[in-house]
């Protein structure tokens, strides 16, 4: 999906001078309601081990590997062995392949964040390490398994089933990462290397009575049933062992034709921007071994030599068919490269094959430092007006002069009146499903209740939405700890408060259509469901962002924040004066590789300030006490009004004297 970043990402990539974002509102910013806040906050450096990358080697194990990278061994005395003998090589005792793949896993096992499956083909998956998931370089059995290969070579070639268990593999990985960490799904690269000797065998059409079919010169066309294949495709061969039958193939459908096998990875692709995955890769990799396949002679023309052309069919000449076979399967592997984003390529003869190297391929992690995704502030005391901000005590987005006893039975300075789990205006612009902020809701907290004994509402991820909330609203929200679910650069309660889904990017969406995408509005505080141009020309905040790289590679932000309205909050009980405004300031930071998509690590700060005219000003001056980057605390930590009370900067409504960090 599509993912939207703040209008000052560039600053994030780049280095950049003072700069206010937003044109500067029609009033005076330094007039006596008007706030700035200032301060200085950086990234932290990332954890390279966070930035996995998942390796899948998908091996031909069909018995012409024999031939095209010796030496090797079927189960049964057969093919390979005959084959040994017309080849003649002499003094290599270890396919290419082999010695390949050991180099790069060993060349892996320095590198924590690097895992690899190695999953064997030929009719069927044989032999899969590990036989679920994957596993550590350094794990001793992937390089036994690796050493087993050349004598465990099978018949067929069955490109649609090792592509498929390709997907499912990558697929239930991504599954089981999305339960238990999704923020880790950005900024996980997956590679698969697929590497074959020549086409997929057999191929199978269920309709047989086709005009024309694919050859050489048209292999983009549906294919006949492959040549030596016998009754294989259409009927139950009794003759057939058991282990030698696909075990998902159904005689008299279709199989290996391009249509299946390129629908394979166009599904793996697809999980890119389904899961939000920070890369996919599909790498082919074909040994076609020349000088191998003349020098093994009339034994291999079963494997190399049984081509027609079309019309006809035509049967092609002595010699035309290793010809044939390599060009198609040249077609066919660098179509499946290029629908995986990926590289082909070719090894011809021994010289070339002996000097395998996978190295060659990309396997790099996508670590990068991080950078800003996301600044803003959030008033928690005051809502968007018509024109001006207006008094909201309890910061539930539910303004006072509805959040009564008069209007909806509720208390002004409770943001959830009636302790279930559901903020005032959640339960307010729910009302037509049955919520009432005055009244428990058997979906939320009820202590006495039999289904939530003893309940407490609680906000475990700190991103605004108690766990009730996100359980109604999401099985997605509610199962992670995402600030931002959809990485869309607003912090999921933010979005509910503001009747925006959290789970949907909002991209350059324009709720109200004002001409003003609703990512922006946010950020200048006004509404982004309601056309309010002339409040954000009044009241709009103002950016300015300075960005310095340190030498540690974290990047610190100095920031100001102006244009805030203050206004006057009633007097709470216990309190000495009214006026008291407190602001949120939201910090996410992600990866600089992938700052649009990655959901972002997320930090937060607040500040009071108390506004009762005509009298009293605090602070006296335009800003508020500037915050340093220890003021910025995991959300989780800035949630209860404990928190507010001990951890901002300013003005301690409760104390009267400014707040510091336990």
């Amino acid at each position: 999906m599509q993912r939207a970043s703040l209008l000052f990402t560039a600053c994030c990539t780049m280095a950049c001078a003072d700069a206010f974002i937003e044109k500067k509102s029609k009033e005076a910013v330094n007039v006596d309601d008007r706030l700035a806040l200032s301060g200085r906050v950086c990234t932290d450096r990332p954890d390279p081990s966070g930035f996995p990358v998942k390796v899948v080697f998908v091996v031909d194990q069909s018995g012409s590997m024999c031939v095209s990278d010796p030496p090797g061994a079927q189960a049964s005395n057969g093919f390979c062995q005959n084959a040994a003998a017309t080849v003649n090589v002499t003094g290599v005792t270890e396919p290419a392949r082999v010695r390949a793949l050991r180099r790069i896993i060993q060349g892996f096992g320095s590198q924590s964040n690097i895992s690899v499956a190695v999953v064997p083909f030929e009719t069927n998956i044989k032999g899969q390490y590990p036989t679920d998931g994957f596993a550590r370089a350094t794990d001793s059995k992937l390089l036994e398994r690796v050493s087993t290969l050349q004598s465990e070579l099978g018949k067929g070639t069955d490109y649609q089933g090792a592509l498929a268990y390709a997907y499912t593999l990558i697929a239930s990985d991504i599954s089981a990462a999305q339960k238990n960490d999704p923020s880790v799904l950005p900024r996980t690269r997956y590679v698969v290397v697929f590497l074959t000797d020549g086409v997929p065998y057999p191929r199978c059409a269920a309709n047989d009575n086709l005009t024309q079919f694919a050859d050489d010169v048209n292999p983009e066309l549906s294919w006949q049933d492959s040549l030596g294949a016998g009754s294989f495709c259409n009927e139950i061969d009794a003759e057939i062992a058991p282990t030698d039958r696909i075990a998902t193939f159904a005689p008299g459908t279709d199989r290996n034709q391009n249509y299946q096998i390129f629908s394979s990875v166009d599904q793996l692709m697809e999980l890119k921007d389904q899961y939000n995955i920070g890369d996919i890769r599909l790498h082919t990799v074909l040994l076609f071994n020349e000088e191998a396949v003349r020098a093994c002679g009339p034994i291999c023309q079963d494997i190399y030599g049984a081509y027609v052309r079309w019309p006809g069919p035509m049967q092609l000449g002595p010699g035309e068919g290793p010809v044939a076979a390599k060009k198609i399967a040249r077609w066919t592997l660098q179509q499946l490269a290029q629908r995986g984003n990926g590289v082909y390529q070719e090894f011809n003869n021994f010289a070339g094959v002996a000097q395998l190297n996978l190295g060659a391929l990309d396997y790099s992690s996508l670590f990068s430092r991080n950078v800003m995704k996301a600044l803003f502030v959030q008033p928690l005391s005051s809502e968007p007006g018509a024109i001006d901000r207006e008094v909201d005590s309890d910061g539930d987005g539910l303004i006072d002069d509805k959040d009564n006893d008069f209007s909806f039975a509720t208390s002004r300075f409770d943001a959830d009146s009636d302790g279930d789990g559901f903020d005032d205006r959640f339960e307010v612009e729910r009302r037509a499903d049955g919520f009432k902020p005055n009244a428990r809701d058997g979906r939320g907290c009820d202590p006495a209740s039999p289904l939530t004994p003893g309940c407490r509402p609680t906000d475990r991820d700190g991103d605004g939405l108690s766990d009730f909330a996100e359980q109604y609203l999401s099985p997605w929200l509610s199962g992670n700890n995402l600030i931002d679910a959809d990485g869309d650069g607003l912090p999921n309660g933010v979005e509910v408060k503001y009747g925006l889904d959290p789970v949907t990017p909002q991209g350059s969406l324009d709720t109200d259509g004002d001409g003003v995408q609703d990512v922006q509005e946010l950020r200048l505080g006004s509404h982004p469901t309601r056309r309010d141009r002339e409040y954000q020309e009044k009241n709009g905040f103002q950016y300015a962002l300075k960005q310095t790289v340190q030498k540690d590679d974290s990047v610190c932000y100095d920031f100001t924040i102006s244009n805030l309205q203050l206004i006057t909050p009633p007097i709470r009980a216990g309190l000495p004066r009214q006026g008291f405004n407190l602001f949120k300031v939201w910090f996410g930071e992600a990866p600089e590789s992938g700052v649009s998509s990655d959901y972002g690590t997320w930090k937060a700060a607040c500040a009071w300030a108390q506004y009762d005219p005509p009298g009293v000003r605090v602070p006296a001056g335009p800003e508020a006490a500037p915050f340093t980057t220890s003021n910025f605390v995991a959300p989780a930590n800035l949630i209860e009004p404990s928190h507010y009370d001990t951890r901002c900067v300013g003005l301690n409504p409760t104390r009267g004297q400014t707040g510091s960090l336990p």
